[in-house]
């Protein structure tokens, strides 16, 4: 499983990469605005692949945790550590993302013709807000209270 998440977290940042320098097309325009997989697959790949990295088959545990009634002692604990990884690793992948974006607005502003691309100026501001948004998103919405639910659940059990 952590082979697996390495290759989840290499696939997501290429991803990133790929769209942020505009060498893949990225979404519609009908579906533009808040809706943005490149940057989604950013935050969300480094979560699943980081997480698989540290806790390997476990993090099923932490994850499938969600869907039981009762928990045990150690299931709540595998649960605690997952979702307090994701909260990190959300906001750190969000920044990624920033960057990501940021490098691609930059290098849009000397296209080497004279005159600057404003299409790819304003993709790589999308990239660069919309991640860092989704992390932030995820991070403080999600896996926050799902970690604060957990540690009730194991601190209830103690």
């Amino acid at each position: 499983m952590r082979i697996f998440g390495v290759v989840v977290v290499f696939v997501s940042l290429l991803f990133t990469f790929l769209c942020s320098f505009q060498f893949i097309p990225t979404i519609p325009t009908f579906m533009k605005g808040l809706i943005d997989p490149p940057s989604f697959i950013c935050v969300m790949g480094l979560v699943l692949g980081g997480c698989l990295i540290t806790y390997g088959s476990d993090t099923y545990n932490g994850c499938g945790a969600i869907l039981k009634p009762t928990l045990s002692r150690d299931e709540a604990a595998i649960a605690v550590g997952v979702y307090k990884l994701a909260v990190r690793i959300s906001i750190g992948s969000g920044f990624i993302g920033t960057m990501f974006g940021w490098i691609s607005m930059l290098g849009a502003m000397d296209s080497g013709s004279g005159g600057m691309d404003m299409g790819a100026i304003t993709q790589g501001a999308a990239v660069a807000l919309l991640t860092t948004l989704y992390g932030l998103v995820f991070a403080f919405c999600l896996f926050l209270p799902l970690q604060y639910y957990f540690q009730h659940q194991l601190d209830q059990d103690s």
